[in-house]
C-alpha cells in the first residue's frame, strides 16, 4: 500500500519548480539491513532489503504532466530459534514490483490535483504470482499556498492480497528558511513515505535531516510455505531516522540513515485471510545508504 504512496509522491517532483526540459528521467537505488532483533515471544531476527526505482515525468505543457513510475525491491530475512512459530523461519525472501500511470494538473491560482492509478506485486519467493497482484489508485489534492509551501491531502486505495484498504496521508514541503525545510521523507530514500522530516542545509550540497515515518505492506506467501500455505504476511513498523545527505551533482546523490524500526509487528493470515499468529519485536536497529539522481 505505501509503495504505491512512494511512487505518487515520487512524481510529484516539486511541480511548481519549472521544468529545466520537458521530460525528466529520476533514478534510485538503496540498500537497508538490520541489526538481529528481539521477537517477544522468543528468538531474533534479521533482515537486509535492496530497491531500485525509475521515474518519467513529461510535461505536456506548463500545466500538465505525465509520469511513468517502475520499483522492484527484495527483502531476505534470516531467523533465530522463532518460537512464535514452532522454530521454523515463517519465510525467508519476500519480493515487489511496482508500475503506476500518473496524471498531474497544475492550476494558475496553485492548485495541484493528480491520481496515480497502478498495478504492484508483492509475494514471498514461490509464491503464485497471480495471487500476490494488488490493483489500486492513488490520487492527492494540494495548493502551492506560497513558493514556499504545498500542502495537501492525499488517499490511496488498493485492493488484492487482502480486503480492499484505504490509507490518507498528508503532502507537505515547507521551506521554513533557505536553509531548513518540513517535507515528506525523501521519496528515493528507503524509509519513506508517509511521514514527516526536517531537513537543514548548512553547505548547499550538505543535507542533515531526522524524521519518522510509518511503514505497512503486505505479501502473499507461497503455496509450500510451512506456518502459513497460500496466505498473507503483513509488516508493520514507525521507522525513527536520522539522515546525512550530499548532492555531488542534479545527476547523484548520496543518502545514508540511521535509524530504528519501532512499533513492529509482523502478522500473518492463511489462504481464506483469518489471522493465525501475530508477533510483536523490538527496536529494529537499521542503516542504510541510498543513490539517487536526475536527469
Amino acid at each position: 500500500m505505501h509503495r504505491s504512496i512512494w511512487l505518487t509522491l515520487m512524481a510529484l517532483s516539486t511541480p511548481w519548480l519549472a521544468y529545466a526540459n520537458d521530460t525528466s528521467v529520476d533514478y534510485s537505488a538503496s540498500y537497508l539491513f538490520t541489526r538481529d532483533f528481539e521477537l517477544n515471544r522468543g528468538g531474533e531476527a534479521r533482515f537486509n532489503w535492496q530497491q531500485v526505482g525509475i521515474g518519467v515525468q513529461h510535461r505536456l505543457d506548463p500545466q500538465r504532466t505525465l509520469g511513468l513510475d517502475i520499483s522492484g525491491g527484495k527483502q531476505k530475512w534470516t531467523f533465530t530459534q522463532p518460537k512464535a512459530w514452532g522454530g521454523r523461519a515463517p519465510w525467508q525472501t519476500l519480493e515487489r514490483a511496482g508500475l503506476s500511470v500518473s496524471y498531474q494538473y497544475a492550476s494558475q491560482d496553485g492548485w495541484i490535483y493528480q491520481i496515480a492509478p497502478g498495478i504492484e506485486y508483492a509475494g514471498e519467493a514461490d509464491a503464485k504470482r497471480s495471487d500476490a497482484l494488488g490493483y489500486g489508485a492513488t490520487g492527492f489534492i494540494a495548493r502551492a499556498w506560497s513558493p514556499d509551501l504545498l500542502l495537501g491531502l492525499g488517499i490511496s486505495a488498493w485492493s488484492g492480497l487482502e480486503n480492499t484498504s484505504a490509507f490518507p496521508f498528508i503532502v507537505v514541503d515547507w521551506r521554513i528558511s533557505p536553509s531548513l525545510r518540513l517535507h515528506n521523507p525523501f521519496s528515493a530514500g528507503p524509509v519513506g513515505p508517509a511521514g514527516l522530516e526536517l531537513s537543514w542545509s548548512p553547505l548547499p550540497k550538505l543535507e542533515l535531516a531526522t524524521g519518522a515515518t510509518i511503514r505497512s505492506y503486505s505479501s502473499r506467501l507461497a503455496a509450500n510455505n510451512t506456518v502459513a500455505a497460500g496466505g498473507v504476511l503483513e509488516q508493520t513498523t514507525v521507522p525513527v531516522f536520522v539522515r546525512a545527505g550530499y548532492a555531488f551533482s542534479p545527476f547523484m546523490r548520496l543518502d545514508a540513515y540511521l535509524g530504528a524500526g519501532l512499533a513492529g509487528k509482523l502478522t500473518l493470515h492463511d489462504a481464506q485471510e483469518r489471522e493465525i499468529s501475530q508477533e510483536k519485536h523490538d527496536p529494529a536497529p537499521f542503516m542504510a545508504i541510498a543513490v539517487s539522481g536526475t536527469f
